[in-house]
């Protein structure tokens, strides 16, 4: 009997590790649109706003911030509910053989439960074997290394799926060049319609808009970025960590500390942000602080300092100051990618030449497609 059991166990794992390990990157990527807040005041809001169906979801979901603490916690459901099956079975029939039939209930129980937490139910089963699945699930599974700022695997992911021409595949892969400082290089590597390929500045969804967001942080844009963050969390009603992280940072360089501590009081009412939140204290109504981190240091001298519109220039103008701002950095570097990138694509012809001369340090023209551009207008029509 004890054999029985174990094996019932075994394959209770199994199956529920399976099903979970498919849909796992969904799982990170709707964790960061809705987590579980340890607060009464929320608490009772989401029962009453939403029932008790999305408080549950949220409570595991929360623990696919990591992959494997998430698959565990819902795999010890699934292992109680085979256990409470073999109780019931044993009490009624003595053949140990009858056991098996708990398997049924434990896997019902693995089923339900990733139907429950994932946004697309059980068909993020098959996302993977649908072309229309596929691509969803590239782009969840490059937005997810967005946040952990691997660029190295979004241009390897980029680079398995052959010709980039998706929009939105093309963004990602162009924001991972650009930090790597090689978006002069391969450009063209890739077709290329317009600037679109470089930013999409139409927002027909959310993914579109923490899209934009994440690019205008990594241009250096911080208006823009908190702009697209603040609109898209207001939708989520305040509740999508990802977006109150990004708050918490562009507040910071803004140096609107009262604010950035009312996400931060948040962020700590959860599991798996409230050591980021906490750390992001020091931070709080000290300038100097702010000025020597190496990243909120260079991110505000990204801030436009003279009394504008963000944008009405033009992005390219913006673009420009904060590479002035910025000389010496690498997000200088990063920065003159895009704008290089944006001149060439809108047939700014005579800016790209003028940026390539004004900032001869970064080598723009030692890059392939930069290189080919600046040869051919240098001495040619600019106009």
């Amino acid at each position: 009997m004890k054999k029985t059991v174990l094996l019932i166990l075994v394959l209770t794992v199994a199956l529920h590790v399976s099903l979970f390990a498919l849909c796992v990157p969904i799982l990170n990527y709707a964790e960061g649109w809705t987590t579980f807040y340890w607060d009464s005041h929320y608490l009772s809001y989401a029962l009453y706003q939403y029932g008790v169906g999305e408080v549950v979801r949220q409570f595991f979901l929360q623990y696919f911030a990591h992959s494997i603490i998430g698959i565990l916690m819902t795999m010890i459901v699934a292992l109680l509910v085979a256990v409470l099956a073999m109780v019931i079975i044993r009490l009624f029939c003595k053949k140990t053989g009858w056991l098996y039939l708990s398997l049924v209930p434990s896997w019902l129980a693995s089923m339900g439960l990733l139907a429950l937490i994932s946004p697309n139910g059980l068909t993020a089963l098959t996302a993977r074997f649908t072309p229309a699945g596929q691509q969803q699930t590239q782009y969840i599974e490059m937005s997810n290394m967005v946040r952990k700022q691997d660029w190295d695997g979004i241009i390897a992911r980029c680079d398995e799926g052959g010709r980039v021409t998706n929009l939105l595949t093309q963004n990602f892969l162009n924001m991972a060049l650009a930090e790597k400082g090689l978006l002069g290089q391969c450009l063209y590597d890739e077709p290329c319609i317009d600037i679109r390929s470089v930013y999409i500045d139409a927002i027909q969804n959310e993914d579109f808009a923490v899209l934009l967001s994440d690019i205008y942080y990594s241009m250096g844009h911080i208006a823009q970025s908190q702009r697209y963050a603040f609109e898209l969390n207001e939708k989520k009603n305040d509740f999508s960590p990802r977006l109150l992280m990004r708050l918490v940072q562009t507040n910071i360089i803004y140096g609107q500390y009262a604010v950035a501590e009312k996400y931060i009081r948040w962020l700590e009412k959860t599991v798996y942000y409230k050591t980021w939140a906490m750390s992001q204290r020091r931070f709080l109504y000290h300038d100097d602080a702010v000025a020597k981190d190496a990243e909120y240091g260079v991110k505000r001298r990204c801030l436009i300092t003279d009394n504008r519109f963000s944008g009405i220039k033009g992005l390219d103008d913006d673009l420009l100051h904060v590479a002035r701002q910025t000389r010496g950095t690498v997000q200088c570097r990063t920065t003159l990618q895009y704008l290089g990138a944006l001149y060439l694509l809108a047939h700014y012809n005579q800016q790209f030449v003028s940026l390539c001369d004004e900032f001869p340090e970064y080598q723009l023209t030692q890059q392939k497609y930069f290189a080919e551009a600046y040869k051919k207008l240098k001495g040619g029509n600019r106009k």
